[in-house]
């Protein structure tokens, strides 16, 4: 994880079907990183709802991910459709409450399936955009 990145709220939304032992390897993560990163797990990308989005800034996410299965993989067939359509959403009303929709980041798991969850994270971790942190947690 670059230096700058070091002091900022991380928050992950996954499918879980990418990693079935997700619980596990997710934990390697958690002890390293502490509390700056958290992991939200869901059955399906598609499930996810804007608001989901708009909770994590508000309770200090500085960068949101969601990270879908990739194209054609979905377990429910159009999961990752319908989390394409919900970023996309998010992003106009985290823009028009005034902040950066860049800091919601929507990421398609790369196959084969599964990966290692905590693996793909780091990798993440390590080009995630120089922002700093949020509005909400500078007021």
């Amino acid at each position: 994880m670059s230096a700058n990145n070091n002091d900022l709220q991380i928050y992950f939304f996954f499918c879980q079907q990418i990693d079935p032992d997700q619980d596990a390897n997710r934990r390697v993560l958690e002890k390293e990183l502490g509390p700056r990163i958290k992991f939200f797990p869901l059955p399906c990308s598609g499930r996810i709802e804007p608001l989901h989005f708009l909770r994590a800034f508000e309770s200090g996410a500085d960068l949101v991910y969601l990270i879908t299965c990739p194209e054609r993989a979905c377990r429910y067939q159009q999961g990752n459709e319908r989390a394409w359509k919900r970023v996309a959403f998010a992003r106009k009303l985290i823009e028009e409450i005034g902040l950066d929709p860049e800091r919601l980041i929507l990421e398609v798991a790369l196959p084969p399936l599964p990966r290692r969850i905590d693996f793909l994270i780091r990798e993440l971790l390590d080009r995630a955009p120089q922002k700093g942190q949020s509005l909400l947690r500078r007021l």
